[in-house]
Formats: C-alpha cells, structure tokens, sequence
C-alpha cells in the first residue's frame, strides 16, 4: 500500500509575510495602462469527493462568463480524479490554465522537507522525480499539452524545486511570498513580483522561473460567508487595486464546500492517517456555497465590465516573454557602471542576472567575444570576500577563469594567484580587467552577495516557522538560507 498525505497553505504569510505582504503597492502606470488581473485556484483536496464539486462548478461558472481560471492541481488528485470517473470535473478544467501545485502537497515528505539536504544532486534528483511524475499525472487527467505554471504549497518556496521546474518546463511559479514587494517611498517599485525603474514595469525572475505574487490584499474566499460577516466593499477592493501593474486573486475550491482545510486534518506535523482513510473537512452548508458562488459571478463581472483592468491568461502572457540577449565586450562598461551603483541585476542597457554577468567575465577572460545567457546559478554555501585591500593580476584571473565552472553553482571563494577571493570580488575585478586593459586590478573589501532591494521580504524568509503542515522533523537547515543564497539569479525583465 501506497504511502500517503498532504497539506495546506493554511497561513500563506506566516507572520512575517503580513508585514512583508502590506498590500500590493500602487504603481505608476499611466491612466491608459490596464492592471492585468490573474485568477488563481489552488486546486489541491484528494481526500473528499466532494471538493471536487466545487472545482467543478468554479470551472463552469469561469467558462460561462468567458475568463480563464488558473488552476494548480495536485498531482495525487488528478489521479483520484480520474480513479473515481469523475469526468464532468476533467470536462469543466477545459480551455482553463491547468498549472501545477506538486506531486502530494501536504503529504509528507513535502516538497521542502524533501528538499532540506546537504547534498544539492540528491536533493535535485528526488524533487525532480517527484514533480516529473506529478506533472505526467495532471497532463494526462486534463489533457493539458504543456505544464507551466506552479504554485508553493503554503509557504514552500524550495529553491531545489525552482531549479527542478525550470529544467521541467514550467515558466511561472505563483504565489510566492517573498516576491510581495511593497512600494518604496520613494516610488521605485510597483505591485509584487513587478519590479519598477524609470517608470517601467519589469517582470521578477528568480531561480530561473517568473515570479508572480498572490494578493495579499483580498482573496476569493473573503465571498464566503460566516458568523458576523460583512460583506467585502467590492468597489473599494478594485479602487485599490486599479493602477497596479498586475493584480491576482486566489482561492482554495475546497472551501466553497468545506470549513476547514482538509490537510490541517489529515496532515498536519504528519501522516496522521493512512492512505484512503482520511478524515473529510467538515461540509459547508449549501445555502452559504450558493450564496458564494453567486458573488464570485458577480465579482467576476464587475471586474469585466470595469475598463481599469484586463483579465489575462498566463498561456498568452507567456508568449509576451523576452528572448534573452547576450552580452558582449562592448556592454561590459554599462555593466560595471550599474552594478557599481547598485549590486544587483542589470536592466540596462538589457536585462541580465548578476549571474550572468559573472559567466560573461569568465567567458570574455577565457577570449570569448559574445556570452548568450542561459541558466543562472546562485551558491551553496554563503561566499567570502577579501578582508583587505588585495591586488590581483589580469593573468591570474584568467588562469581562474580557465579553471571555473559556471554550468553550476557558483564557489563561494575563488583562488586567484594564489589568494582567495570572493566571487563578487571576482566579478569587479574581472570586469575592470576586462574594460581597462589593467595588467593588476585592487580588490577592496565588498558585500559578496549584494542587494536584496528588490525582494526584501526575502531576507526574512522562515520557511520553517511559516507553515504550519510541515513536519516536526524538518529542520530547515538549508532551504531558507539557500533560498536566499539565489540572489545572483535575480532578473528583472
């Protein structure tokens, strides 16, 4: 007998994330400038027939008004969903975005209990086993040709899995939190996971995948009735968020019919039941699901009617993405000069990781002329930089650079001449070897990693503390502070 069980995102923003979240900021987009809006569903609950109702009626109710749902199912309830027949569900999912929300969401090992190893290749290899076989089982219950969106169970931002739906195929990861990015009082950024500069919206890449945030503003089941309820003020909801680059709103189906999340039931810490004996959520009386289904419609309309916002569909959105550009000797004075004024990833003249940028210097050092951006790699380990003023020579970094392997991630310290010096210390020097001609380069101490300026939340990320369905014995000792040690994988596009 199979093993079994699963989870929720119960507090998709652990307490540090209400911090973080305050609201997707106001952008300034111009009065012309439509705010795309998103509609997420995490589509999740193997464990009772009847959640799959409500994925049903969902779907119906988004086809019969003409938009596209985003629906990220799990894996294990495609497969119960095609063992128990239930084909008017699979038949309502047609001409939705079907993205996915892992292999058993909530079921233990999650998805970043088994990504919390020392050894990365290891680590790799059972996720992307895993959600390889997840993905198979939701294309073939939906029919779906392609697979590119995913969404974090709870708060399980695992860089692992990042890496791992990248080389999937998957484009998009959705609903991560440290992407919520507030706006400054200066006005430099727009809504989270869109990144603001000179007054242009840009998209946030990490880890290789576009970053798209959820709201933390409003979320579908604020429709749900309950005891002392008062109904949300739609026109103040779409008030705030008209002018915003980009806007999501998101639901768990389950809870149209249930009153609770069926993972906190069955596991929560742990497996606590064995595989086809769960314990069903409690139901939701049906007048409170007709009542929210009918909001949810109306909703839905005034968003169509209203002329501030276009509802988009990733599948189409995906198609708008840039190819990359490459780089040559010729950008490398722009690339000094942007990140000598901010650590960070490069937009202009071209959007570029600082990873990319650290493999350009390595090729243009080894006597390439043109670098194409392809994956980018951030560290293992936190790197080190020089604690004093170090002269290096312009032919010892080119002995370095003819040693390195940037198809990995990149080592925290460099050897250069015989002195170690730290990656960005490398990169510095490197690119003033390269646009000067200097047979010696001076490396001053520096930050290593650089600016988390666009994803502050980040820097707080506790992956451990934020959910309350991992298990007792996940210890987090690498996926936050990996997570973190990605930054060099940053685009803005």
């Amino acid at each position: 007998m199979r093993k079994r069980n699963e989870g929720k995102k119960i507090a998709r923003g652990a307490a540090w994330m209400g911090a973080m979240a305050m609201g997707l900021a106001l952008s300034f987009a111009t009065a012309e400038a439509k705010t795309k809006v998103l509609l997420f569903f995490d589509t999740e609950d193997f464990t009772c027939d009847r959640s799959n109702d409500a994925i049903r009626d969902i779907a119906n109710i988004l086809t019969e008004e003409k938009v596209v749902g985003h629906f990220n199912m799990v894996g294990l309830l495609c497969e119960e969903l095609v063992r128990l027949r239930r084909m008017d569900v699979l038949d309502s999912l047609k001409g939705h975005a079907i993205g996915t929300q892992t292999y058993g969401h909530s079921l233990h090992p999650a998805i970043c209990e088994l990504s919390d190893r020392e050894d990365f290749g290891e680590a790799y290899r059972a996720v992307l086993a895993q959600e390889a076989e997840a993905i198979g089982m939701i294309r073939a219950a939906t029919a779906t040709d392609r697979v590119i969106f995913q969404d974090p169970p709870g708060n399980s931002w695992s860089y692992v899995s990042f890496y791992a739906y990248a080389d999937l195929g998957v484009k998009f990861v959705c609903g991560g939190g440290f992407t919520d990015r507030p706006l400054t009082s200066k006005g430099a950024y727009g809504a989270g996971g869109i990144v603001r500069r000179n007054n242009v919206a840009l998209g946030l890449w990490y880890c290789n995948c576009y970053q798209i945030p959820y709201s933390s503003m409003f979320g579908l089941e604020g429709f749900l009735p309950r005891e002392g309820y008062k109904p949300p003020d739609v026109k103040k909801i779409l008030d705030d968020s008209a002018g915003r680059d980009l806007i999501s709103f998101y639901m768990h189906p389950h809870m149209a019919v249930k009153t609770k999340h069926w993972d906190g039931i069955n596991y929560k810490r742990k497996n606590l039941v064995e595989w086809g004996k769960w314990i069903p959520a409690p139901d939701r009386p049906a007048e409170d699901t007709k009542v929210f289904y009918d909001r949810l419609r109306s909703f839905i309309r005034t968003i169509k009617a209203d002329s501030r916002f276009e509802l988009i569909d990733l599948r189409d959105f995906e198609k708008t993405l840039k190819p990359r550009v490459e780089i040559t000797r010729a950008d490398i004075p722009a690339i000094r000069r942007a990140l000598g004024k901010r650590f960070s990833a490069v937009d202009l003249p071209k959007s570029w990781s600082v990873s990319d940028c650290f493999q350009a210097s390595v090729r243009f050092l080894r006597g390439d002329k043109a670098f194409r951006p392809g994956k980018s790699w951030g560290f293992l380990d936190r790197p080190k930089g020089v604690k004093e003023k170090t002269v290096v020579l312009a032919s010892d970094l080119k002995d370095a650079a003819a040693r390195l392997n940037t198809d990995y991630f990149l080592p925290p310290e460099i050897e250069v001449g015989g002195k170690k010096i730290g990656p960005a210390d490398f990169l510095f020097a490197a690119l003033e070897a390269i646009e000067t001609g200097s047979g010696a380069v001076c490396v001053e101490p520096r930050d290593q990693l650089g600016s988390f300026e666009e994803v502050p939340s980040l820097e707080m990320v506790d992956i451990k503390g934020g959910w309350v369905i991992h298990a007792d014995t996940f210890e987090d000792r690498y996926c936050s502070e990996r997570l973190k040690l990605q930054l060099w994988t940053l685009r803005i596009e």
